[in-house]
C-alpha cells in the first residue's frame, strides 16, 4: 500500500467515524424531540454539545416562562375564586369554558361534567333564558330562581374579546330581605302612628265643630283620650329612637362599672304604680353586683322586661325577679304567673312590632318594640335573651351577660 493510499483510507476511517457520531448525536436529537416535553436534554460534545448547550438554555428559558404563565394563571384563578359575586367564562356560543366555585354554588352546576355544555342546557328557567336570547345585557337581569323561591340573583353578561363572554352572578338575597324588613318597618310605623294620628284628629275636630255646646265632662274627656294617645305616639317614638341609637353604635360608648341593686329598686317603684297594688312582687338582687355597661341600655332591659311582666300578668298574679350565675354567664331574670306565650311565637317575639295579641299589647301601651330594644341592648353587651314559657302558667325572660362583665362591688 502506498503513501497515498494509506492517508485516503486513514482520512475514510475519520470520516466514517465522525459521520457515525454525527449520525448517533442526531439520532439521540431525534429521540429528545419525539420525547416527553419533560425529557432531559441528551450529552453530547463537540460542535453537538454546543448546540445541546445553547438547545438546553432555549428549553430552560420555555420552561421558566411557562412556570411564570402557570403561577399568573394560578393567582389569576385565585383572585376569581375570592370574589364575592359567581363568574363564568363562556365562549361565542355560551359553552362554559372555566368557572369559580360560588358560580358552581349558586347556580347548581357540576365543575366536572357541565365545562363544554352551553349554559342555557343547563339552568333552564326561562327568566333566565329569556335574558341569554335577547342579546341585549346593557342592563342586569333580577333572577329569582324557582327551585329556591327566598332567593335573588343579579346576572349580568359582558361581552369582550373576539368571541368569549362573561356572566357574573351576585347574590342579593340578603340584601332583598333587608329591603323587605325596612318596607315592613316604614308600613308598621306608618301604622302605629295612623290610629292615635286619627283618634287625636278626631277629637280636635269634634272640640272645635261643637266646643260651645258639649258638656264640660265630655270635653274633658276627650282631652284626656287624646293626651292618651299622644303619650302612646311619645312612647313609641321614643323607642324608636332608642333602637335606632342602638342599632347605630357597633359598640357601647358610655360603658362604666353600674350598680344593680339601686337601679333595680327604681324600675320597681315604677312598676309597683304601673300595677296599681295588682301584683305581688319579690326581688333576689345582690346588693353588691356590678354590671360593666351602660346605665341607659341597662335600664332599658330590665324596665321593659319588668313592665311586660306587669302588663301581661294578670292582677292578683306574682312576679318574680331576680339574679342567676353560671360558669360562664349572669342572668338577669323576670318570671311571672301571667297569660303565657304559645311556643310557635317564641323565636319571633324580639321583632320590632311582632305581637302574640294585637289587640291586648296596644290596651297596656305597648310599642311592640320592646323585646327588640332588649335584644339589640344586650347585643351591644355580647348578652343574649332566652324565654320559657307556658300558655295559662306563666314566662320567664332571662338577660344573660358573660361573666367579664359582672363583678362585686365593682371588683
Amino acid at each position: 500500500m502506498t503513501f497515498l493510499e494509506g492517508l485516503l483510507l486513514g482520512t475514510v476511517v475519520v470520516l466514517a467515524f465522525r459521520l457515525y457520531l454525527h449520525r448517533r448525536y442526531l439520532n439521540r436529537m431525534l429521540a429528545w424531540i419525539s420525547g416527553p416535553l419533560d425529557a432531559p436534554v441528551p450529552d453530547a460534545s463537540g460542535i453537538w454539545g454546543e448546540f445541546v448547550s445553547r438547545m438546553n438554555r432555549r428549553v430552560k428559558t420555555r420552561q421558566h416562562e411557562k412556570d411564570l404563565l402557570e403561577k399568573s394563571l394560578e393567582q389569576f384563578q385565585s383572585a376569581l375564586e375570592a370574589l364575592p359575586d359567581g363568574v363564568i367564562f363562556m365562549d361565542a356560543h355560551r359553552r362554559i369554558l372555566w368557572m369559580n366555585t360560588l358560580a358552581v354554588n349558586l347556580m347548581g352546576l357540576l365543575p366536572g361534567q357541565d365545562k363544554g355544555t352551553p349554559i342555557e342546557h343547563l339552568v333552564r328557567e326561562p327568566e333566565f333564558v329569556s335574558y341569554l336570547q335577547t342579546g341585549d345585557f346593557t342592563e342586569p337581569l333580577m333572577y329569582h330562581p324557582h327551585r329556591r323561591d327566598q332567593t335573588c340573583f343579579m346576572i349580568s353578561l359582558i361581552n369582550y374579546g373576539a368571541d368569549r363572554q362573561l356572566l357574573t352572578i351576585r347574590d342579593l338575597t340578603q340584601l332583598e330581605k333587608l329591603e323587605t324588613v325596612r318596607r315592613d318597618f316604614v308600613a308598621n310605623v306608618s301604622h302605629e302612628l295612623k290610629t292615635p294620628l286619627t283618634v287625636i284628629s278626631g277629637f280636635i275636630e269634634t272640640l272645635q265643630t261643637h266646643h260651645e255646646t258639649l258638656p264640660i265632662e265630655k270635653r274633658q274627656r276627650f282631652l284626656d283620650m287624646a293626651m292618651a294617645q299622644a303619650q302612646q305616639m311619645g312612647r313609641l317614638v321614643h323607642d324608636l329612637l332608642t333602637l335606632s341609637s342602638l342599632e347605630a353604635r357597633a359598640s357601647l360608648v358610655d360603658e362604666k362599672n353600674v350598680h344593680i341593686k339601686p337601679l333595680i329598686d327604681e324600675l320597681i317603684i315604677s312598676a309597683e304604680a304601673l300595677s296599681a297594688g295588682g301584683h305581688d312582687m319579690t326581688v333576689e338582687i345582690p346588693d353588691n353586683l356590678v354590671l360593666r355597661g351602660s346605665a341607659s341600655a341597662l335600664r332599658s332591659i330590665f324596665g321593659n322586661l319588668i313592665n311586660n311582666a306587669v302588663n301581661y300578668t294578670p292582677s292578683g298574679g306574682q312576679i318574680h325577679i331576680r339574679w342567676q350565675e353560671t360558669d360562664s354567664e349572669g342572668g338577669f331574670s323576670v318570671q311571672d304567673t301571667g297569660i303565657g306565650i304559645p311556643a310557635v311565637h317564641l323565636p319571633r317575639l324580639s321583632e320590632r312590632f311582632y305581637r302574640v295579641d294585637q289587640g291586648r299589647s296596644r290596651d297596656t301601651g305597648g310599642t311592640g318594640l320592646g323585646l327588640a330594644i332588649v335584644k339589640h341592648a344586650l347585643s351591644r353587651h355580647q348578652g343574649h335573651l332566652s324565654i320559657e314559657s307556658q300558655v295559662g302558667t306563666g314566662s320567664t325572660f332571662t338577660a344573660w351577660f358573660p361573666t367579664n362583665r359582672i363583678s362585686r362591688n365593682g371588683q
